[in-house]
């Protein structure tokens, strides 16, 4: 699997990160507000087909959720239309396909792509757009029943602003929805609960319990920027980076917000390899740890998927392999010392794809890492990668 070139990260070390307030508090983000009921002249229609060797999700008695993903053609990006369903593997060892999640899609006008799904933290929900209606749900995998949010999805919106994306905030009590036109700064945050909406502004990486308080993150020319619901700007300065402005995203639970970050991004190369831990208390704005986490000698990019405890998060790494392959691992950091534990590892042997000639296709959607047991991860040589230089 190939990552997206993509720099997910921007803190280098204890003495290049610094934190500041503002002097006076700004003004705090628009309180949210119930968003009315979008409606679609037509849901768009379903073009994946049947997968062979593949049940579908039994209605019912479904274990954790612990990843999903649709499949293409290997070799090429093209899509194929026996994977153009959603799959999805449980703990257990199960796997799937949705034919009530809305995969590969077309429009009225010919256009397409694939809807998005989302996991919960504990695997124990999905979220998707249903086949038929088009409407947002939230599935109970134990007991299948399903939530629907109220809010529908925008086909015509969506398809021209391409930010359609769903993701489970904190330990999964809320639901981040963003399929705005890009002039609109603003998402929906959806009560997985009870299906009820809220306008939010952009950025939200977390939100309590009762939705009240949140925290946005931006980025800016010299780093990034926090503001929480009521309180001051706090802003984060990136030193020694070719291009500040270069940002990935934060993950935050309950006050605190963790990103991997490269010091050695080229200024013409694609060397994204994480060499620190960066984390952040979001109500002073300072950094609570700047560590180097100790991953393999092998790993070329990496990004957070979330918290596995107040001391441990999860990221998910992409490892040089043989003949230009790659593998797609898993590991908990402790954000303190750096240490690095395998929790899993997602590539196609372990995928079990049974369509000759398929593989993997576009992002793994990952979840169900709350409460999951060890992972024996099998003896390996670790080739260290040459890191790039600009010529």
């Amino acid at each position: 699997m190939t990552p997206k070139a993509r720099i997910v990260l921007l803190f280098a070390g204890a003495t290049l990160v610094a934190a500041c307030s503002s002097t006076a508090p700004a003004a705090p983000p628009a309180k949210p507000v119930s968003v009315s009921q979008a409606t679609a002249a037509r849901p768009p229609m379903a073009v994946a087909e049947v997968p062979p060797g593949l049940r579908p999700l039994p209605s019912s008695g479904v274990g954790p959720a612990t990843y999903a993903y649709t499949c293409g053609i290997a070799g090429t990006d093209e899509p194929a239309g026996a994977c153009g369903h959603w799959r999805l593997l449980t703990r257990d060892g199960g796997q799937w396909y949705l034919p009530e999640a809305l995969g590969d899609y077309e429009t009225d006008g010919n256009d397409g792509g694939t809807a998005p799904l989302a996991i919960s933290p504990d695997g124990l929900r999905i979220a998707y757009y249903r086949a038929g209606d088009g409407r947002l749900v939230v599935r109970e995998l134990a007991t299948g029943a399903t939530t629907p949010m109220r809010y529908a999805f925008t086909w015509d919106v969506a398809r021209k602003a391409h930010t359609t994306k769903l993701a489970f905030l904190g330990e999964g009590a809320w639901l981040s929805i963003s399929n705005q036109p890009l002039d609109e700064e603003v998402e929906v945050l959806a009560a997985v609960a009870t299906g009820e909406t809220r306008e939010a502004p952009e950025g939200v990486i977390d939100v309590d319990a009762t939705g009240s308080r949140l925290t946005t993150e931006t980025a800016t020319d010299a780093g990034v920027r926090f503001q929480t619901t009521g309180g001051p700007v706090h802003h984060i300065t990136v030193r020694q980076l070719h291009d500040p402005r270069a940002l990935g995203g934060f993950i935050a639970q309950d006050g605190t917000a963790f990103t991997l970050a490269s010091m050695n991004i080229p200024a013409c190369g694609n060397d994204i390899s994480p060499d620190k831990l960066v984390t952040v208390d979001l109500a002073t704005g300072k950094t609570v740890s700047v560590v180097t986490p100790k991953l393999p000698a092998d790993v070329t990019y990496g990004r957070g998927i979330g918290w596995l405890s107040p001391r441990e998060v999860l990221v998910r790494v992409v490892r040089e392999r043989p003949h230009g392959t790659t593998v797609e691992d898993t590991f908990a950091l402790d954000i303190m010392t750096g240490e690095a534990r395998q929790t899993g590892r997602f590539d196609e042997a372990g995928l079990r794809v049974r369509d000759t000639g398929l593989v993997p296709n576009g992002d793994v959607v990952y979840g169900g890492y709350l409460g999951a047991p060890p992972y024996q991860a099998a003896p390996e040589k670790v080739v260290p990668i040459k890191h790039g230089s600009c010529e």
